[in-house]
């Protein structure tokens, strides 16, 4: 095996994988569309016939685009009633805003462990979390993988609280023939600059329930009820160019899922065995995967990803564990829900994954043959070195 490059050695890819975000003409097109239109903000065309072409891609009833995805978030939460006093069953393996939106909204985040051989939030520990408060489990599709939906929709309607996904990795994927973002009773997606399909930033709400929909739709709008009252809202109204961009991007989405979930096939056909490397867990109730970020875990993580990175192959070391940031314990957050945060009562998963995730992000699943070839021949050369 030739010797590493952090060590001196010549480096397995020099060359350049895809850029992100792709963009072509359409989206000129229809920024263009968009500026000719003279309504760029509050309701208008692009963002309305989004809000109709996203839920129907995701097979839901209803959508409603907001401005971001933390606040996509915040107004699915609000939309189920969920506030001061609540709990609310989450993982601490996610971005902030998975978190700080619940502490928005005045509720307790309750932290779950998580499977390390999924990433996502482990079914078996659900019921250590469950309180006399718990209203939902706020679920996170990580790396865009599907989340055991059959074992936590069942938890839930055992104990009659809801089941919420935050989606923001999961555009396009699939659990049993259903996409992500229609498997719960509300779903809140991001469409930020690094997502599956983006307008820059943006954020969706998904739902089958009327009620849900409506309220939320409310809260985004400066708390103007259908009835003509008004509640407390705020203006969370996805803005005309984000939904002109977007338009263009969903098109591309299904091909570029199967583009990355192809490749990434592939790169784990070469690398399953090797030493110290361990792959996700295979499902075969996951009928599709988006690939937005191809994580595996290694022994000697850091030293892993620092050579990877090293050869040519662009990677990071996941998440840390949200527990470990000092944002659950500042004041702030106690103003906001009245109580201190008490911490997860299982951290074996969590424990593991934050010390040896390793995460290659989506751009560099979507070349050709020769490129995702590299990034297998790296691992390898890595795998063999380091461990």
């Amino acid at each position: 095996m030739s010797k590493l490059a952090i060590n001196g050695g010549t480096p397995v890819f020099t060359g350049s994988f895809p850029s992100w975000p792709y963009w072509n003409d359409e989206e000129k097109e229809n920024l263009l569309r968009a500026l000719e239109a003279g309504q760029w903000g509050t309701l208008g065309a692009e963002a309305l016939t989004f809000a109709k072409e996203f839920s129907d891609y995701i097979g839901t009833k209803y959508a409603v685009c907001v401005n971001t995805g933390t606040q996509a978030l915040e107004m699915m939460l609000r939309g189920c009633g969920i506030g001061y006093g609540d709990d609310v069953i989450t993982t601490p393996y996610t971005f902030s805003a998975t978190v700080s939106s619940i502490a928005w909204c005045g509720a307790m985040p309750v932290m779950a462990d998580v499977d390390p051989d999924t990433s996502n939030i482990d079914p078996d520990s659900l019921e250590d979390s469950l309180t006399s408060r718990t209203k939902a489990i706020l679920l996170v599709h990580v790396a865009g993988r599907p989340c055991d939906m059959d074992a936590v929709c069942d938890f839930a309607k055992k104990k009659g609280i809801l089941v919420l996904e935050d989606s923001a990795h999961a555009h396009g994927s699939e659990w049993k023939g259903r996409k992500c973002g229609s498997l719960g009773d509300a779903s809140a997606f991001s469409f930020q600059g690094s997502k599956a399909i983006t307008g820059g930033e943006g954020g969706c709400v998904t739902t089958d329930n009327e009620k849900i929909y409506d309220k939320v739709w409310e809260y985004h709008n400066s708390g103007r009820a259908k009835d003509g009252s008004t509640v407390m809202g705020t203006n969370a109204r996805m803005a005309e160019w984000e939904a002109s961009v977007l338009r263009a991007q969903l098109k591309r989405l299904q091909d570029q899922c199967l583009l990355r979930q192809k490749n990434a096939a592939y790169v784990s056909s070469r690398i399953e065995g090797l030493p110290g490397v361990t792959l996700p867990r295979k499902d075969s109730r996951i009928t599709l995967w988006n690939g937005y970020m191809y994580a595996f875990r290694a022994k000697n993580r850091d030293r892993f990803v620092e050579a990877l990175n090293a050869e040519g192959i662009p990677c990071s070391k996941g998440y840390p564990s949200l527990e470990d940031m000092g944002m659950l314990r500042e004041a702030y957050f106690e103003k906001h829900t009245g109580r201190k945060f008490r911490g997860a009562a299982r951290k074996d998963g969590i424990s593991l994954l934050v010390k040896e995730a390793v995460w290659i992000p989506a751009p560099i699943l979507m070349g050709g043959e020769e490129e995702t070839e590299k990034i297998a021949e790296a691992i390898t050369k890595v795998a063999k070195e380091i461990n």
